[in-house]
């Protein structure tokens, strides 16, 4: 995948973590940047030199909400409206929008809305080990101790804990399916945790 997925999955935390500072301006910025990364995507997926028209295209395709596509198309040649500030409505609206569409470009398929907006995460407990990556504009650590693995996402506990002595060390493998759910695999570590659609849940897979 373009490195243009993990590059607006950061933008859009950073407009989430910028509405809990209560900092316009950041917000504005992250924002703007994120629209811009999304147009790039938009144009990467579709044979069209317009966004706008893009857009459409990606709803024909059920690649996109149709109602999505609509919001972002008319808010696409805004922007370069670098004086905007944007009230916290319309920065809740406009990122989740994006969100929806970076994860419905990921997954090949329309994804549903998830709840968008500030994000304040809590401290995680102490682990022995612990491995990070970034999902979709969310902070997934899988933590090892006492001789058991627990996911967090966003710094929150997410699933039961299972059997893992220590934290995979080698490079992840993301694969996702048009049903909205992402595997996270470290193969040489025989580690293969599932994440739901709505990064609600995770569950370890038993190997196969």
């Amino acid at each position: 995948m373009s490195g243009r997925y993990e590059q607006l999955g950061r933008q859009l935390r950073k407009v989430r973590t910028s509405l809990a500072k209560h900092d316009t301006k950041a917000t504005s910025l992250a924002l703007r940047r994120a629209t811009h990364l999304a147009i790039d995507l938009v144009l990467e997926h579709v044979d069209a030199d317009d966004a706008t028209a893009g857009l459409a295209e990606l709803a024909k395709r059920n690649i996109l909400d149709a109602l999505v596509a609509e919001r972002l198309g008319r808010r696409f040649p805004a922007a370069d409206e670098r004086e905007d500030e944007p009230d916290l409505a319309t920065v809740i609206e406009s990122g989740s929008d994006l969100d929806r569409l970076l994860r419905s470009l990921e997954h090949g398929a329309a994804m549903p809305e998830l709840p968008f907006g500030p994000l304040v995460t809590p401290e995680m407990p102490a682990a022995q080990s612990r491995a990070a990556l970034t999902v979709s504009g969310r902070h997934v650590v899988v933590a090892a101790r006492g001789g058991e693995g627990l996911v967090f996402i966003d710094d929150r506990p997410v699933g039961r804990p299972f059997a893992m002595f220590t934290a995979p060390t080698s490079k992840a493998e993301v694969h996702r399916d048009p049903s909205g759910t992402t595997r996270i695999v470290w193969e040489s570590e025989g580690l293969e945790i599932e994440l739901g659609p709505d990064f609600a849940t995770a569950k370890r897979l038993a190997p196969t």
